[in-house]
């Protein structure tokens, strides 16, 4: 009867040592008693962030918080922003097409004008750095049939690339053929004179090193145009039509086609090369370009 008991009174003692042992392992405070476990991540998700700061607008605004030598001032700037803007010139062969210039000892000036804008552009380009030069015509055409539209048009073109400035390039004569040396025509316009009158006097000074008599910087006033309060504008049109547009515009003249001395200067493709250089090198001196 007494092993009866024993046995009752061990087996109870069992019991509540379980009770109590579940009652510490298995309870969570009332909620879940079942064993906790991570969830396998979906794809894309639960991945490790990138070690490192994040940059916000409100921390690259400060200089004191989080510096990181790796960012720089620039962060973001565009690169063709930083870089230097090249400097441009539009070249105006003068006449062309339907409206032909001087014709003397066999030799046409819009043909003429054509060979040294050409050699003009060469030089430039072979020779200094961020410099950009347009034509108004490759070949030897008008651009508009009515002679006021036409010359205004050689302006557009200017307009149009963003011109610098806009160098009309022409062969003189004379009524007498007696008349010889280089002439450069600049404007007299407020907007654009000291430009158009600087560059003038740069192209003349090449030339005359060259041996052409100097007949100067000249400037010229209309009897016919004026602007919106009335006040007189540039006779030559295109010269007017390039300052309207804010562009310092010159005529060249290199030199007089009608006289035997003058001849001398431009009666071989090697001469107008010559010719070519002087007004390049003057161009690049006034715009002050780096040479190659």
């Amino acid at each position: 009867m007494k092993k009866t008991i024993d046995k009752v009174v061990t087996a109870g003692l069992v019991l509540i040592l379980c009770i109590s042992v579940l009652s510490i392992y298995g309870c969570d405070s009332g909620k879940n008693t079942g064993p906790k476990t991570m969830p396998t991540p979906k794809e894309g998700v639960g991945t490790l962030p990138t070690v490192g700061p994040t940059i916000t607008p409100s921390d690259t605004n400060n200089d004191n918080e989080n510096p990181d030598d790796t960012l720089g001032d620039d962060q973001g700037a565009d690169p063709e922003e930083d870089k230097p803007q090249n400097k441009v010139v539009v070249l105006d062969p003068g006449h062309g097409g339907k409206f032909t210039g001087a014709r003397y000892f066999d030799f046409k000036e819009e043909i003429l004008t054509l060979s040294v804008a050409n050699y003009v552009r060469d030089y430039l380009l072979t020779n200094y750095e961020g410099i950009e030069v347009y034509l108004t015509r490759e070949e030897n055409i008008a651009l508009d049939d009515d002679i006021k539209l036409e010359l205004e048009k050689r302006a557009i073109v200017a307009e149009e690339h963003n011109a610098d400035f806009f160098v009309s390039l022409h062969f003189n004569a004379s009524e007498n053929h007696q008349l010889n040396g280089t002439t450069v025509y600049a404007s007299f316009r407020e907007n654009v004179s000291e430009k158009s009158q600087g560059m003038a006097y740069s192209i003349l000074d090449q030339l005359v090193a060259l041996g052409l008599k100097n007949n100067g910087v000249k400037t010229r006033v209309s009897k016919d145009y004026v602007d919106a309060e009335g006040n007189k504008l540039d006779y030559y049109a295109v010269i007017r039509h390039a300052q309207l547009r804010d562009i310092p515009g010159v005529i060249v003249e290199h030199c007089f086609m009608d006289n035997e001395t003058d001849k001398e200067f431009f009666d071989t493709e090697e001469k107008l090369r010559m010719l070519a250089e002087a007004d390049a090198k003057g161009i690049a001196n006034y715009m002050e370009l780096k040479k190659k």
